[in-house]
């Protein structure tokens, strides 16, 4: 099989004239854009060159990049809550010991603990099926303050006992009812708002992107038309910027209709009702519990004064 020179030749000219129309048509464009909008940037733009967006666009893309830039500013903070231990300082350092001790005799809570399921699935490890402690701030003052830490002959009829029964269970109520506002924000808040941002917000960003550079390319078409000085080019100027006009104003159109859409699919206010929702239940089961617990220890006291002591009498304290 004989080499054929004027074939290759054919084939290169048809892959550099490819290349070429793909220069001219990507990177060109792409440049003269860029400096356009350094030039504006700095000032070396008149502003009557710089073609002016529709008010109603204008409106929608603001509220659109507000929503964007008050889910990621949220997200910063609770996804957090996604960190179990994000209460629980690192230099606190308890021994294994302590803490098989103390979930012995705590496991039994978990079954009266006002959680949701998600908050009990978190306490059980998924690959062993073993009670895992979980590292939170009020998990580890629960197993701090367990009544089995103590050697005492009484048992449960020593008033420190009793109180310390009472406080390490309500206090491991309230740690797993925060766990359940964990799970319940990470579903019902974080979730949405991750999903909107990728979905919905990212559809805004696109196309506001898409104005921006149909914008460029009108505004490039009508200056190199006024700044022409060939007559001969002047027909296909004028046809290049009638089509980018068209181009322009078709995509501001389109953007409209999709930035409406993303408004109407967003829902902040709802989602926001979640995460307070989530929030009041997990404080408003913490105060029951500490509001209980404050009556019941003013009884202990009360029982075990000695009579002869003179008790000074405890102050409310307010926050």
């Amino acid at each position: 099989m004989s080499f054929n020179f004027s074939n290759l030749t054919k084939d290169l000219k048809s892959i550099g004239d490819r290349i070429t129309n793909e220069f001219n048509k990507e990177v060109v464009p792409l440049a003269q854009r860029t400096q356009r909008m350094v030039q504006e940037k700095i000032g070396q733009v008149n502003k009557d060159d710089i073609s002016q967006l529709p008010s109603e666009y204008i409106d929608l893309a603001n509220r659109c990049n507000n929503i964007e830039k008050l889910y990621k500013n949220v997200l910063k903070i609770t996804s957090l809550y996604e960190k179990e231990d994000y209460d629980y300082p690192g230099n606190l350092q308890e021994s294994v010991n302590e803490i098989s001790k103390n979930i012995t005799t705590r496991v039994s809570n978990l079954s009266k603990a006002t959680t949701t399921a998600e908050a009990q699935a978190a306490l059980i490890n998924p690959i062993t099926g073993e009670f895992k402690p979980p590292r939170t701030f009020y998990h580890g003052l629960s197993r701090a303050t367990d009544a089995s830490i103590l050697t005492t002959g009484n048992g449960q009829q020593d008033p420190l006992i009793k109180g310390l029964d009472l406080y390490s269970s309500n206090l491991n109520k309230i740690a797993n009812a925060r766990l359940g506002q964990d799970q319940l924000i990470k579903s019902k808040f974080n979730k949405p708002l991750t999903t909107t941002l990728r979905s919905l917000i990212s559809q805004s960003n696109n196309i506001q992107k898409k104005v921006e550079q149909k914008r460029i390319d009108y505004d490039l078409s009508r200056s190199n038309l006024t700044n022409n000085t060939n007559p001969n080019k002047e027909p296909q100027l004028r046809v290049d910027m009638e089509n980018a006009e068209d181009e322009f104003a078709n995509t501001v159109e389109d953007a409209i209709n999709i930035m409406q859409n993303v408004l109407q699919n967003a829902n902040p206010l709802q989602e926001f009702l979640e995460l307070i929702n989530a929030q009041l239940a997990y404080h408003k089961l913490a105060y029951e519990l500490l509001n209980g617990m404050v009556g019941e220890f003013e009884s202990l006291i009360e029982e075990n004064k000695p009579e002869e002591t003179n008790h000074r009498e405890s102050g409310d304290f307010d926050i």
